[in-house]
């Protein structure tokens, strides 16, 4: 079974129980890190016990649909990601489902990740200079 679809239409094309499903919402907009990371909605569609996220429209990528896990029932939904309204909405919050998937596609990964450049130098500690010829 492929976890990662091009767009909800292929989603829900795939296997018709999911079109005629009832969902639960689990966050509409789940965070990358970064001024310039991707946003995501989150849900769980009954029929099939897939918890899925789909990319927003109008960023790079967006459209896509990527099942991060199965499970089984509403009881074990609501177990898996508890405390998710307090944290969905925040930048970098999608880490924190992440942390609760199954199956994490690799771009989702790099979504989730800081974003690349240069790691800040740890500085030793201070020392002070005295000044050359002082008496």
């Amino acid at each position: 079974m492929p976890l990662t679809y091009l767009s909800l239409d292929a989603f829900y094309a795939a296997d018709p129980r999911r079109a005629a499903s009832r969902e639960i919402d689990a966050g509409l907009w789940w965070s990358g890190l970064g001024s310039h990371a991707p946003t995501f909605r989150a849900a769980w569609v009954q029929a099939t016990g897939e918890l899925y996220v789909m990319q927003h429209a109008g960023t790079l990528g967006g459209g896509r649909v990527d099942v991060l896990a199965a499970v089984a029932d509403e009881e074990a939904l609501r177990e898996r990601v508890a405390g998710w309204q307090d944290v969905c909405g925040e930048e970098g919050s999608l880490r924190w489902l992440l942390d609760r998937a199954d199956h994490v596609p690799s771009h989702l990964r790099r979504a989730a990740a800081p974003p690349a450049g240069p790691r800040p130098r740890r500085l030793g500690p201070v020392r002070r200079l005295d000044r050359i010829g002082a008496a």
